[in-house]
């Protein structure tokens, strides 16, 4: 037994010890394996460094130089949008009447005369005699309102003294009212105020106010603000933007400023020519006081409303006549259909749902067909009325929109380097691929300051406008250069000697070849700038040195981190 045991002691042993020894294997595998991998990486990044060494040093070797200079520089801005027509218009036919069939489609070239859409004429003739119905009406309320007529006197309206006076003797009342915001200025208080820097004075304290024209006055300190002071003097005599010094008791300055009306009252007024001015400046006014007498006030503002709605009907009223002679609708000039607004298909629907709101209405079957004109249900007449549309104008029912054919304009982003350099009236060169190479002359017609911010970018747009040429349509693509006017006489650099940060331009101005460092950093103002140089308005002077790399360099320094690794300029987003 015993002898049994020891075998198996044996065993186990044996078995134990050939478990250790994988276990070693393994444990040298896995370190063998490290120990690559770690020996890989470090040559790795031996090899990466001796390259950035190299890279540097041969970076190092094209550092340049150039001394500022004057000279010449001129620049362009460029982009690209969508063209589209310049002075569209949509064709109309008045509310009521009714379309047999549109006889064009997009893209058609029309002369004035020819032939849009057929109509029907009977709902021409309807709507004549509805609209004649209408002026008769509005006559009868011009007749009753032709007494109405703007009140000839302007009043104070408040009781005080007149500082100001704007509008004199053939003033017209509207363009004053737009110039000074006021016909006359009055002192509600009694009281004329001036401010000054201080931060001896309190409220209460009495003071000396000496005049423009050297006279004293009695003064008082109203409060103070920090070190703002407000002095408060008569209104009687003091006039509003005179200057005056505030003196203390012993005749000492304590500051100077001008007097401006401390409770002021406006007096205003929208029409009229001022004929006559009843009160002058300094003199004592009531609430019922005239100021001013008006001539060519006209008729009040309910009467001139009414006449503007008679001026529109007058005007439907000629372009019914004029459809109801021609018997159709017609181009009123010569140039293309852009757009159908007018929908024929949907004529059935709506007038079988005019007819069924009809029919719900009555409480009897819908026999009949009735037009819609906007969301209203009404009946066109005994006969069966079809003609409906969907696209409404505060002029009519739109049927198309036309362009001239003779100008397009495409609208492009700006970028806020280059939006300063926009001016209207600036030539530029459009080029539409799908028309062809050759360039196009444009004009810059409109400049939009407005920022749109987007992904932390800002852009502005601007607008060219240019002559429409054959195959030209509205959606295509186009590209666009505005040539900028450059600068002569102007201190000039490279382009790639200018590094931008948060806080404005700088240049270096100095070199260290041991240390391999850029230094002297020269803050600049920058002007307009190409791809090569750009104008310095200040911060160095002509002959100055500045060192630089060129901009592939930069862009090596930014892959690799960051602006500028020992010194060297990096890329400041140029």
């Amino acid at each position: 037994m015993d002898e049994v045991r020891k075998n198996d002691d044996a065993l186990f042993e044996a078995l134990n010890k050939a478990k250790r020894r994988k276990r070693r294997r393994r444990w040298i595998t896995v370190l063998v394996i490290l120990a690559i991998v770690a020996g890989g990486i470090l040559y790795a990044v031996n090899v990466l460094r001796r390259r950035v060494e190299a890279s540097m040093a041969t970076e190092a070797d094209e550092v340049r130089t150039y001394d500022a200079s004057i000279g010449s520089i001129s620049t362009r801005v460029s982009g690209s949008g969508t063209i589209e027509d310049v002075d569209t218009e949509k064709v109309t036919v008045p509310e009521g009447v009714e379309i047999d069939e549109v006889m064009v489609k997009s893209n058609d070239k029309l002369k004035k005369g020819d032939l849009i859409a057929t109509l029907d004429l009977t709902s021409v003739l309807s709507t004549l005699a509805s609209v004649q119905e209408e002026l008769d009406e509005l006559d009868k309320e011009l007749a009753s309102s032709s007494g109405d007529r703007v009140n000839t006197n302007v009043t104070a309206g408040v009781s005080g003294r007149v500082k100001k006076i704007y509008a004199g003797p053939k003033t017209d009342v509207a363009a004053c009212m737009v110039e000074n915001g006021a016909l006359a200025l009055i002192s509600l208080d009694g009281k004329m105020a001036a401010e000054i820097e201080n931060d001896s004075l309190a409220a209460g304290d009495k003071v000396r106010v000496e005049r423009a024209n050297g006279s004293v006055i009695d003064g008082s300190v109203e409060k103070r603000v920090g070190e703002r002071v407000t002095v408060l003097v008569t209104d009687n005599g003091p006039e509003v933007d005179e200057k005056v010094r505030i003196l203390d008791e012993n005749g000492d300055e304590l500051g100077s400023g001008t007097l401006s009306i401390h409770s002021v009252f406006r007096v205003t007024g929208f029409t009229g020519t001022v004929s006559q001015v009843t009160f002058g400046e300094n003199m004592q006014v009531n609430a019922a006081s005239i100021l001013f007498n008006l001539t060519d006030t006209g008729y009040s503002s309910h009467y001139n409303s009414v006449l503007k709605q008679r001026k529109e009907k007058e005007k439907t009223l000629l372009e019914l006549l004029d459809l109801y002679q021609g018997g159709a609708l017609r181009a009123p000039f010569d140039g293309s259909i852009l757009r159908i607004d007018y929908d024929e298909n949907d004529k059935t629907a709506a007038a079988a749902d005019a007819s069924s709101a009809s029919a719900a209405q009555s409480g009897m079957p819908s026999y009949g067909m009735y037009a819609t004109m906007g969301s209203t249900v009404t009946a066109a007449s005994s006969a069966a009325a079809t003609s409906v549309t969907t696209q409404g104008d505060e002029d009519g029912i739109v049927i198309v929109t036309m362009a001239p054919d003779v100008s397009m304009l495409v609208k492009i982003s700006v970028d806020e380097a280059d939006i300063l350099s926009l001016e209207v009236g600036q030539a530029a060169e459009v080029t539409i691929e799908s028309v062809g190479e050759n360039h196009f002359n444009g004009t810059v017609t409109e400049v939009d300051r407005t920022a749109n911010s987007s992904g932390g970018v800002t852009t502005y747009s601007a607008e060219i406008t240019f002559a429409k040429e054959k195959g030209m349509l509205s959606g295509m693509s186009a590209d666009v250069i505005v040539n900028i006017q450059g600068d002569e006489n102007v201190l000039i650099v490279p382009a790639d000697a200018i590094h931008r940060t948060s806080a404005g331009a700088f240049v270096y101005t100095s070199y260290d070849e041991e240390t391999k460092t850029f230094g002297g950093n020269m803050p600049v103002e920058v002007g307009i700038s190409n791809d090569d140089f750009a104008e310095i308005r200040s911060g160095i002077e002509e002959g100055t040195t500045v060192y630089y790399t060129e901009k592939e360099e930069d862009n090596f320094y930014m892959m690799m981190g960051g602006p500028g690794m020992n010194g060297r300029p990096g890329s400041y987003g140029r």
